[in-house]
């Protein structure tokens, strides 16, 4: 008897202790739950490092492998990290987990990445089905109706594709990182462009921001025996720092670089210039444009027309005087001096919208603008519009959506149009893409969107001004057609050097001043090319 009393209490003492142990164990696992939650959702939502939240979470899953919010949060990694597929899968496994959604926002967030990964059918179930579902309050804080028009125009685009031919750039010009922001000069032979790749200067990581490497400018040049651009170098000179270096665009004559700059203290998002040196090819220390472009407010993006006169730029700007219409506007500024800015004007409400309007570029014909913008109708996110400068109102026309494919759900930016129309660039992230962001080349041969159809046959005339004893002259010129109207105006830099783009085929009238020597007028037959872009060069001499 007293023999099976201690094997009881034996028993009974082991199966407390277990019973406690577990208990114990499982009280931890419940804090170390609690405590890697929290720290991956300030990853996630406070510092944005959405791979640093990701790893936390998968590592989480595979002790809590039915949990809802565990799922539904990688999906939203993942969709913020551009893999909509997987965003899917996530937030399906969340809704099959709970009877009831985990969050209110699920129905949102599955619409979206159904969105994103082209399942657009579904997408709009889902959307719907939030829109039915979600309270009031839930339902105030996500635009529903703009996402669900986007799917349906993203439908719209994809039953109805633009004639183009879209090729991904080799390994020449993309890396594993982001590339993005390509500009090429007018003659089409240099190409720049901003990479996060493992070979930026000093190698940093953007710890404060985005956890990715810094930006950097990268230059290529076209081989014409390979018929390819040749592989991409960082871009000599000053202009590289260990911090963010971020290309906006080349001029089209090739000798200046607009550069984007945020260091966070003396310069919060402000548009430099960097310029060529003629006698070693090298950049200059790029140096911020004027205050009456660079303000307080973040400026971004950069384009100069081609006889160097405009320059078309975005800016956050608020002041009511300047027309502010949203977030980012694009705003046009003249040249008043050989080196002096006017007031920047805004384009107004048929450009701009209460959304951002990004990455805008002048196609050197001086009346084609292209830019991307969330505020018009789009398939989702960014896409590119085209709209062009009437002469007879000084009004630009209603932007048009490029279309599909050149448009996609995802952000569809940084758009440039070479000078003969026929080849184009942009940043995409897709996926047959080699790392995040990549360089796009696009046909646009069998899509003429510079003049409906009829030719316009620009070429490049550029030369040297310089005195009888070979001093470089600062000259105005002004271009007249055979009418005796003036079709054109420039200026000749410091260097002497002039450059504009006008249509080959015709002659024109040009007349020359410089202050302290004698006017000229003369007359110039420009060439029109076949097979390649023409370019004139006409060195000129002017007497004391």
């Amino acid at each position: 008897m007293k023999k099976n009393i201690l094997v009881f209490l034996i028993m009974l003492f082991v199966s407390t202790s277990i019973s406690f142990a577990q208990s114990e164990t499982k009280q931890k696992g419940k804090i170390t739950y609690k405590l890697k939650m929290a720290e991956a959702h300030h990853l996630l939502l406070g510092d944005k490092n959405y791979r640093a939240a990701l790893n936390i979470y998968r590592e989480l899953l595979t002790d809590f492998t039915n949990d809802a919010m565990i799922n539904y949060r990688i999906g939203e990694c993942y969709l913020a990290l551009n893999s909509p597929e997987l965003a899917v899968e996530y937030f399906q496994n969340a809704r099959k987990l709970k009877d009831k959604p985990i969050v209110p926002e699920l129905h949102y967030n599955l619409g979206i990445a159904y969105h994103k990964n082209l399942q657009l059918d579904l997408a709009i179930e889902s959307l719907e089905k939030f829109k039915a579902t979600a309270k009031k309050s839930v339902l105030n804080t996500y635009n529903v109706s703009k996402a669900l028009n986007q799917v349906n125009y993203a439908k719209k685009m994809k039953e109805h594709p633009v004639n183009v031919e879209i090729e991904i750039l080799s390994e020449n010009i993309n890396s594993r990182g982001a590339d993005y922001a390509p500009s090429i000069t007018a003659d089409g032979k240099t190409m720049i462009f901003t990479s996060r790749r493992s070979d930026t200067k000093g190698g940093g990581i953007d710890k404060a921001g985005d956890y990715k490497y810094f930006e950097d400018i990268y230059l290529s040049t076209w081989d014409s025996t390979l018929n390819n651009w040749g592989k991409a170098y960082p871009i000599e000179g000053n202009i590289n720092t260990e911090g963010h270096d971020a290309s906006l665009s080349i001029s089209p004559d090739g000798n200046e670089i607009y550069i984007y700059r945020n260091d966070g203290s003396i310069y919060i998002g402000d548009i430099f210039v960097s310029k060529k040196r003629e006698t070693s090819g090298k950049w200059s220390t790029p140096k911020p444009l004027d205050k009456t472009i660079n303000t307080s407010y973040y400026e971004s993006s950069a384009s100069l027309s081609a006889d160097g006169n405009k320059l078309f730029f975005v800016s956050e700007r608020k002041e009511k005087k300047t027309g502010a219409q949203g977030k980012g506007d694009i705003y046009v500024v003249e040249k008043i001096s050989k080196s002096q800015w006017g007031e920047p004007k805004n384009l107004g409400p048929i450009i701009n919208t209460p959304e951002d309007e990004i990455a805008v570029f002048i196609h050197p014909d001086g009346k084609t603008l292209f830019f991307s913008s969330k505020g018009h109708l789009s398939m989702g996110g960014y896409d590119v519009f085209m709209s062009k400068f009437n002469d007879a109102d000084s009004t630009w026309s209603i932007p048009q959506n490029l279309g599909y494919p050149i448009n996609t759900v995802n952000d569809d930016i940084h758009f440039i149009l070479s000078l003969d129309g026929k080849t184009a660039y942009y940043s995409n992230e897709l996926k047959e893409g080699m790392g995040e962001r990549d360089i796009y080349k696009i046909n646009m041969s069998n899509y003429p969107v510079l003049t409906d159809g009829v030719a316009i046959n620009l070429s490049i005339l550029k030369g040297e001004i310089k005195s009888n004893e070979q001093t470089p002259i600062v000259a105005d010129f002004i271009f007249k057609d055979n009418t005796g109207k003036e079709v054109a105006k420039t200026t000749s830099n410091t260097d002497g050097e002039y450059f504009i783009t006008l249509k080959g085929g015709f002659a024109y009238s040009v007349s020359i001043q410089a202050e302290g020597y004698q006017s000229k007028t003369i007359s110039i037959d420009l060439g029109v090319g076949k097979n390649s872009i023409h370019t004139q060069i006409e060195n000129i001499v002017l007497e004391n």
